[in-house]
């Protein structure tokens, strides 16, 4: 390890984690911890590069337990890999679809919401009457 790699602090600025995060991870077996060198961590680009990616999964909607599957997955083969990517990428397609129906349900309601105030009504036609 050499002085001229970062530690924990700097590794988690770079990545945008916290250093929890990056602690969690070694704890979970993500990412592997480095050795002490003079009573401090020194992070290599290796380390760096796969929680950088590791990052990149979960903004792509992948849990921990996905990624680890994933990272797995890659030291056996890329079949794997692109397996487990065609199963998110499904699943992300599938969010979408729930998405679009959900926005398209949501403009008919406004507009419902709008009725009411052109004839006058005070009470919006969409919220239930209590007892």
């Amino acid at each position: 390890m050499s002085r001229n790699q970062p530690t924990i602090g700097t590794v988690a600025r770079q990545v945008g984690v916290n250093v929890e995060t990056i602690r969690y991870y070694q704890r979970i077996g993500l990412v592997k911890e480095p050795p002490k060198s003079g009573g401090f961590r020194f992070y290599s680009d290796k380390a760096v590069t796969r929680l950088l990616y590791i990052r990149r999964l979960k903004k792509l909607g992948f849990t921990l337990r996905e990624i680890t599957n994933l990272l797995e997955a890659g030291a056996k083969s890329c079949s794997a890999v692109g397996a487990i990517l065609q199963n998110k990428r499904s699943e992300v397609l599938q969010k979408i679809e729930q998405m679009r129906a959900a926005a398209e349900e949501l403009e008919q309601m406004e507009i419902i919401c709008r009725e009411p105030s052109s004839r006058g009504l005070r009470v919006c036609p969409l919220i239930p009457e209590s007892d």
